[in-house]
């Protein structure tokens, strides 16, 4: 029989976090917020320290698999609506894979801002655990 701890483990949904960041002229780098990917999506959810209370969202060009569009997100309010939310399109990224980051581009902001492509070390108890499918 599986302890408590053990049954909590397996439920629990695993999230990666992702460095978000700016450099400087000698390429030291800033933290200037986090990103967070939820296992089994493609839609990064994407914080900033300078803007708290938005979330933004990296979300995947069906086009081109190396850009991404930088959205947010906002409630439809009429009731009986087709759709929940109302996307904006607010910048672009593009991942470089041989520079291990995403170049984040802001349509109202002129700073480049980077996002690593390779999360965080986690403490989480399925960190780097292979998930087997099940046998018939």
């Amino acid at each position: 029989m599986k302890s408590l701890k053990e049954v909590l483990a397996e439920t629990i949904p695993v999230f990666f976090r992702f460095q978000v960041y700016t450099k400087d002229e000698s390429a030291n780098k800033k933290t200037v917020g986090m990103a967070y990917l939820h296992e089994g999506q493609t839609i990064y959810t994407l914080r900033l320290w300078t803007f708290l209370n938005e979330k933004f969202f990296l979300m995947p060009s069906q086009d081109d698999p190396t850009r991404y569009f930088i959205m947010t997100r906002e409630a439809n309010k009429t009731p009986n609506a087709k759709n929940k939310f109302f996307w904006n399109i607010v910048g672009n990224a593009k991942a470089d894979a041989s520079q291990s980051f995403f170049e984040l581009n802001f349509d109202l902001l002129d700073k480049k801002i980077f996002m690593s492509i390779y999360p965080e070390e986690s403490s989480h108890p399925r960190k780097n655990q292979l998930i087997e499918p099940m046998a018939a």
